[in-house]
């Protein structure tokens, strides 16, 4: 099935009536301070995993959890941009990584994992792109150590552009091998939605107090 036609993007606007839409780009002067949030990922590990190939792209269904802030949520899937969809400043990087999750009330939830290059890191995604791999540690797709997230309401990124997104990224990033990079690049090349108007919205930066 043919993946997504990111050169049409300016039509997806019609799929939604949702005016706060996503990515956006985080900004200093739009973002504010909030309450420190408990963090557990003992229920991410080993998964298998199932390929989906849809109109939207490739989806890796697997298994999972984590709770935030003493909630708890149900991974669903994962899966990749070739460059970052939520710019810092302005500025994008290698790939961001979403990882989709159902919440407590039955709405979505995405975590997302910016990345950067790490000639030292080990190969993770390319076998999983080329089909060699059926298996992942969803441990090795967030950083080792973070100590803030940025979370704001939005949309998915691609049609029908999917309303009342919680969103949480990972302000540290994850390295990435270089081969990885290349795999991004030729799987997905550029599967980046432009940034949206932020329209009023708040990014609220909350520390990490403690990781299990």
């Amino acid at each position: 099935m043919d993946k997504l036609n990111y050169a049409h993007q300016i039509a997806w606007q019609h799929t939604t009536k949702e005016k706060d839409q996503s990515p956006i780009d985080i900004t200093k002067d739009a973002v504010v301070e909030g309450d420190c949030i408990h963090v557990d990922w003992k229920g991410l590990g080993p998964t298998a995993l199932t390929v989906k190939e849809k109109v939207i792209g490739d989806q890796y269904y697997c298994d999972g959890q984590i709770t935030l802030g003493g909630a708890t949520y149900q991974l669903e899937r994962f899966h990749t941009h070739q460059g970052y969809e939520h710019l810092i400043d302005g500025q994008s990087g290698p790939a961001e990584i979403h990882l989709v999750f159902k919440r407590p009330d039955g709405g979505v939830m995405v975590l997302g994992v910016w990345t950067e290059l790490d000639e030292e890191a080990p190969v993770l995604f390319a076998p999983v792109f080329e089909g060699k791999e059926t298996t992942i540690e969803l441990m090795d797709m967030v950083p080792k150590n973070f100590s803030m997230v940025y979370t704001y309401t939005g949309t998915l990124t691609t049609p029908p552009l999917k309303e009342d997104v919680h969103w949480v990224l990972l302000k540290e990033k994850l390295g990435i091998n270089p081969a990885d990079v290349a795999a991004f690049a030729q799987a997905y090349p550029h599967n980046v939605r432009e940034v949206q108007p932020l329209n009023g919205r708040e990014i609220v930066a909350r520390k990490v107090c403690s990781v299990d």
